[in-house]
């Protein structure tokens, strides 16, 4: 067949492939297109994905989080914060040792050299759902957060100034320090025109984070059963070469990739391959004793994902964006 990639533009060779929604086992079917050139995986027609974000939709659901359950965790969070970002509280070490669950939940990804991270980083997460993520941040003592997204029902205001905004990238004002997109940028249906938005809103000295699936290993090991495929709310899936060259194209540099992906790869692209939605009982969430799989397995698939991200072949990547 001879549709063009909307990422390289490539026509010639490219293969079709039919998925099927298996988060909430809907089944419904969805053609996407392999670019032969660049890699890419894409929709070929983009439906309407309201209905494919349920109000039960798993960013959505989070009225109550772990780090806000207690005052005690609220303190020993704001300490665990300090010594995290600034590296000069000793109780907050201390904390940190102590409370490991805690200490887990201030991503790794936004403690690394060349992010430049303070407690008064002016930070946008895109896509951000329920703002989950922001209000931990302001639980670690973050005082400039913003979130947005599209597919949420209204405009909400958290404890402590956190603002979310039903709003897409154009609706938005400069300028941010960081602007992070946790899996969310695969969802949107014009990333060109996404990338130059994030970059009019980013400062020049900011950084934009931005966490995606790859296609990779998992997606030659599974194909449409590949669970990060996510048909229809995934619309682009690239490969590490052909989104750092989208972002080239569009006024950024590649300032460093680090592979994250999990055994989440496996599992869930094992059960889609018995037709095992997300939302089955049978499905893997946390607990072998109540899931198709032993500990065992997840073990061994957790070693096998840090091994691939070694390699630079897991199926998910976090890349780090500075303006050229």
């Amino acid at each position: 067949m001879l549709e063009s990639c909307q990422i390289c533009g490539n026509e010639k060779n490219n293969r079709k492939h039919i998925a099927r929604e298996m988060m909430f086992g809907t089944r419904d079917e969805f053609p996407y297109l392999e670019c032969d050139s660049c890699g890419t995986v894409q929709i070929i027609n983009i439906p309407d994905l309201a209905r494919y974000y349920p109000a039960d939709y798993y960013s959505f659901n989070n009225d109550s989080i772990e780090i806000e359950a207690s005052i005690q965790r609220r303190i020993a969070a704001r300490f665990i914060g300090k010594h995290l970002v600034t590296g000069k509280s000793l109780v907050g070490r201390r904390f940190a040792e102590m409370r490991p669950e805690l200490t887990r939940l201030l991503p790794s990804s936004l403690l690394v050299p060349h992010v430049r991270i303070t407690f008064d980083t002016r930070i946008l997460d895109f896509g951000c759902g329920g703002g989950e993520l922001l209000r931990t941040l302001r639980a670690f003592g973050f005082r400039s957060l913003v979130g947005a997204d599209a597919f949420i029902d209204e405009n909400k205001t958290f404890s402590g100034n956190v603002r979310i905004h039903k709003a897409g990238l154009a609706d938005l004002e400069p300028a941010f320090d960081l602007i992070m997109l946790h899996h969310s940028f695969e969802h949107l249906p014009d990333p060109r025109s996404s990338l130059l938005q994030i970059n009019r809103l980013l400062a020049n000295d900011g950084t934009c984070l931005i966490r995606i699936p790859l296609v990779n290993y998992a997606w030659g090991k599974y194909g449409v059963n590949w669970v990060q495929l996510d048909p229809p709310r995934h619309l682009f899936l690239y490969t590490e070469q052909s989104f750092r060259q989208l972002a080239k194209g569009m006024g950024f540099e590649v300032e460093k990739v680090v592979y994250d992906s999990t055994a989440f790869q496996f599992f869930a692209s094992e059960q889609y391959m018995m037709d095992i939605p997300m939302n089955d009982p049978r499905s893997f969430a946390g607990a072998s004793e109540t899931s198709i799989f032993t500990q065992q397995q997840i073990d061994d698939w957790d070693a096998e994902a840090a091994r691939l991200n070694a390699e630079g072949r897991g199926d998910q990547a976090c890349f780090y964006l500075k303006k050229q």
